[in-house]
C-alpha cells in the first residue's frame, strides 16, 4: 500500500482567519450531541486533515507533528478474520510517514470508554511540570455509577500526580483519572475543554469529550483513526510511555491521616496478565482497554516486532465481548509481516 503524506499550508493572516472560523464552527457542531453513528464520510475527514497544518513558527508544532501521520483513503478493506466494524493497523519506522497496513471504518464515530484516558493522560504530562508533587484526593473522585473501573481511592488520601497517571492508565480508575484532572487545571470542567483543544491539535477531528474516564455520554466519542492519533502521541512521552507499558505497580501514598498506605495495580489487557498470547515476535510497549455497555469492549496497543525497526500502533473497536476482542486483535496483528 502507498505512502501518503498530509500536505501542508502555510497560512496568510487571511487564511489563518478562516482556520480558526473552520475550527470554531466544528466545535459547535462537536458540542450538539450528535451520536455516534453519524461518522464523518471518507473524504470529509481526509480533506480536515490535509487543511490541519500550521506555519513551523507557530506555538504548536502540528505541520512537524502531522507530516508524518498515516491517512488512509480507501475504507473497503475487508478480511474474513476480522468480525468487527471498526479498526486500524498502523506501522511506524520512526522517520518516514506511518503506513496504515490494514483498517475498516477507520473514521466511523464510537465510543472509546476508557481508552479516553489515553488523552487524559496526556494533557497532565504536557500542562504539569511536576509530576511528583501531590494532590489530595476530593469528593469529585467518589463516582457511583454502577460498574465503574476504580483505582479504590478514597477522599483525603494523597498521592503524586505520576502515581494518580499509574491509577488511570493500569487499573483504568476512573477516580484516578477526575485526580488528574482536578490535579492538572483545578476543575473537571476546565481540563475537558483542554482535552478537546489537544483533539484538534492532534488532528482528532472525529472526537469530542465531555468527561476525562470515558463514562457513557452522547456527546463523548472518538475513532480507531482518532485513537491512533491520541496513542501515538501519548507513546511519544517518556513518562506516558513507562506507564503504559508497565504490567503491574505497586504505589505507595498517605491516607486521610497521614499514615502510609499501599496497593498494587495491574494492567488490564490481557496480553499483559498472560491470559491471551501475541503472535509470535511481538512486545507490547504500550495498552489500553475500555469497556462499557455501548462502547463494547476495545483495545489499542503499541507493539514493535522483534530484529525489525518498525513498531504497529492498532486499535480494534466495538467487541462483542472479550474474547470476540481479542480474537480480532490477534488476527489483526497477525498481518505484520
Amino acid at each position: 500500500m502507498a505512502k501518503h503524506r498530509i500536505s501542508h499550508v502555510v497560512f496568510t493572516s487571511r487564511s489563518r482567519l478562516l482556520f480558526f472560523a473552520s475550527i470554531f464552527l466544528l466545535l459547535l457542531l462537536c458540542s450538539c450531541g450528535r451520536k455516534p453513528e453519524k461518522a464523518f464520510s471518507e473524504d470529509q475527514s481526509v480533506m480536515r486533515l490535509s487543511s490541519v497544518s500550521l506555519h513551523s513558527g507557530a506555538e504548536h508544532n502540528t505541520e512537524a507533528f502531522a507530516s508524518k501521520l498515516a491517512i488512509p483513503v480507501d475504507q473497503s478493506y475487508n478480511d474474513q478474520s476480522m468480525d468487527t466494524d471498526s479498526f486500524i493497523l498502523v506501522e511506524k519506522d520512526g522517520k518516514e510517514s506511518d503506513r496504515a497496513v490494514a483498517f475498516r471504518n477507520p473514521y466511523k464515530r464510537v465510543y472509546p470508554a476508557s481508552i479516553t484516558k489515553l488523552m487524559t493522560a496526556l494533557v497532565c504530562v504536557n500542562n504539569v511540570e511536576d509530576l511528583d508533587q501531590e494532590f489530595v484526593i476530593s469528593p469529585s473522585s467518589s463516582i457511583k455509577v454502577s460498574g465503574s473501573s476504580t483505582a479504590f481511592l478514597q477522599v483525603g488520601e494523597s498521592l503524586k500526580i505520576r502515581d494518580l497517571l499509574y491509577g488511570t492508565l493500569l487499573p483504568s480508575g476512573n477516580d484516578a483519572a477526575v485526580a488528574v484532572a482536578e490535579a492538572s487545571f483545578g476543575s473537571v470542567d476546565s481540563f475537558v475543554e483542554k482535552m478537546n483543544e489537544e483533539a484538534i491539535r492532534l488532528g482528532a477531528l472525529s472526537t469530542h469529550f465531555t468527561n476525562p474516564h470515558g463514562l457513557p455520554d452522547e456527546s463523548h466519542y472518538t475513532s480507531a483513526y482518532d485513537i491512533y492519533l491520541i496513542m501515538r502521541a501519548a507513546m511519544e512521552n517518556e513518562d506516558l510511555r513507562e506507564i503504559l507499558g508497565t504490567k503491574e505497580y505497586q504505589v505507595v501514598y498517605k491516607d486521610r491521616n497521614g499514615v502510609k498506605k499501599s496497593q498494587v495495580w495491574k494492567a488490564t489487557n490481557l496480553y499483559s496478565t498472560g491470559e491471551k498470547e501475541l503472535p509470535s515476535g511481538l512486545t507490547i510497549l504500550g495498552a489500553k482497554t475500555g469497556t462499557t455497555k455501548d462502547a463494547g469492549y476495545c483495545l489499542a496497543l503499541d507493539t514493535e516486532k522483534s530484529d525489525s525497526p518498525y513498531s504497529y500502533i492498532s486499535v480494534v473497536m466495538k467487541g462483542e465481548n472479550k474474547d470476540n476482542l481479542y480474537e480480532n486483535m490477534t488476527n489483526l496483528l497477525a498481518k505484520i509481516s
